[in-house]
C-alpha cells in the first residue's frame, strides 16, 4: 500500500488521466468536468487507501 509521501502523486495522476481522457472525448479541447472528476475520484481514491491502511 502506497504511503502518505505518495497521495499527491496519486491524485495527481488520476486528475491527469481523467483530464487527457476527456480532452479526447471533447474534441481536443480542455474539458472542466472531466478535470473536477479526475480531482473527485484521485481524493476519494486516497481517502479510500488511507482508510484501508488503518484496519
Amino acid at each position: 500500500m502506497p504511503g502518505r509521501r505518495f497521495w499527491g502523486l496519486i491524485v495527481l495522476t488520476v486528475s491527469l488521466v481523467f483530464c487527457a481522457i476527456g480532452y479526447h472525448l471533447n474534441d481536443r479541447s480542455p474539458s472542466g468536468p472531466w478535470g473536477l472528476a479526475g480531482l473527485a475520484c484521485g481524493l476519494l481514491a486516497v481517502l479510500v487507501i488511507s482508510r484501508l491502511q488503518k484496519k
